[in-house]
């Protein structure tokens, strides 16, 4: 079963590109841009890691401001969607309405890089807390992002996936 969805997480890396507009077609100035050195890159995608799980950890909704406008995303059990932050901000209200949400840890992202996307992918572990009963929820996995270069040369989340262990 795991297999299948890493093959399927894998596959929709692969074709989300197709989907959503290949990174050479959509704007020619990127074409005479500096080419970034692969230290660089993964220099900078680390950072973006590092900077998302920080504003995550506040649990405001500030996170969200590291997606594009739209993404695509797929979690377990469900097809390929693609979502407005506007949605992603209303989701999330009504969580943080009903739980206290913990990240306990996180680990070093392993990142895959080229000029105009990078992967990156690490295991988390967080807790929901239900206000009322106190009832906790663990959350244990991996997160996939693939992370797309903007014009303004920023980095923002294109897509996303998780496996919960």
């Amino acid at each position: 079963m795991k297999s299948n969805y890493f093959s399927k997480t894998l596959f929709a890396l692969i074709l989300i590109p197709s989907i959503t507009g290949s990174c050479n077609e959509k704007q020619p100035e990127q074409a005479s841009v500096k080419k970034t050195s692969d230290a660089e890159l993964n220099a900078l995608i680390k950072k973006q890691v590092d900077s998302l799980y920080a504003v995550y950890s506040r649990f405001d909704y500030d996170w969200i401001n590291f997606y594009e406008d739209p993404y695509t995303f797929i979690y377990p059990d469900t097809p390929i969607n693609v979502n407005r932050t506007d949605s992603l901000r209303q989701n999330w209200k009504g969580i943080y309405e009903k739980y206290e949400v913990k990240l306990l840890d996180r680990g070093e992202p392993t990142i895959i890089t080229s000029e105009d996307m990078a992967i990156s992918y690490n295991s988390f572990n967080e807790i929901f807390i239900n206000k009322q009963t106190r009832d906790t929820t663990k959350s244990v996995g991996t997160y996939i992002i693939a992370w797309r270069r903007q014009p303004d040369d920023s980095w923002k989340i294109a897509f996303e996936t998780l496996h919960n262990n």
